[in-house]
């Protein structure tokens, strides 16, 4: 049986702000599963930052977005159909990166099987950009048990994971910058930032040096300077 898949395209790259005219709904088909193949229904996309500089075509080491082409990106989804001994059976839930259409054809290796817990949400953490926050962290900055950690834009996708790793690593204290008040408290009262705010509220090194009297040794910039 033969499924129409629906894809966005990019259809030419932004010069500006993208609007509906760099993007286009298409319909695929796809044959059923051949051998090692699984046929897999999305439940939930990525929506990133940096599609953004994906649809430019430049300045970072990733695939970029091509015109004519589905746009690729972290995806959460439910196998329908296997095709034959090896593939996970249906209602498998797989993680893979086939991106932004309803149903994706591919082998089995491009997925990843997913735990299915009581919660029905505990699979968006895998699309958490904890990668990004950890390797920067870790890998990057070489972050030590008691370093003071800044994170700037600490409430996007990105921040958020920054602190909370910087936390479970032994960090002695997380400090943030937000855009507003109510994001700086948030920042303390939900996510155990140790301080933060507001990088409105006069110049960053004034709030840097109320809220880490002793220094910075890890900088997590998220907003490029």
């Amino acid at each position: 049986m033969t499924i129409t898949a629906r894809e966005i395209h990019l259809t030419r790259r932004p010069a500006g702000r993208p609007g509906p005219e760099h993007f286009r709904l298409v319909d695929t088909p796809l044959p059923p599963p051949g051998p090692g193949q699984v046929l897999v229904r999305n439940r939930y996309l990525a929506m990133r930052a940096v599609m953004r500089t994906l649809m430019t075509g430049t300045g970072l080491p990733l695939p970029s977005y091509r015109p004519g082409e589905v746009m690729w990106g972290p995806a959460i989804g439910e196998v329908v159909a296997g095709g034959g001994p090896g593939t996970p059976p249906p209602g498998t839930l797989v993680a893979h990166r086939h991106g932004w259409r309803d149903h994706v054809l591919a082998g089995a290796s491009e997925f990843g099987e997913l735990p299915d817990g009581p919660d029905s949400l505990a699979p968006l953490v895998h699309l958490a950009q904890a990668d990004t926050a950890y390797v920067g962290l870790v890998e990057a900055a070489g972050l030590r048990e008691g370093d003071t950690v800044f994170v700037s834009g600490a409430a996007g996708p990105v921040g958020v994971m920054a602190g909370q790793i910087a936390r479970l690593k032994g960090a002695g204290r997380v400090v943030g910058s937000a855009g507003s008040p109510a994001k700086a408290a948030w920042l303390v009262g939900t996510l155990g930032f140790d301080a933060a705010f507001d990088r409105h509220d006069g110049p960053i090194a004034d709030r840097l040096r109320e809220a880490a009297p002793g220094g910075v040794d890890v900088c997590f910039d998220n907003v490029g300077g």
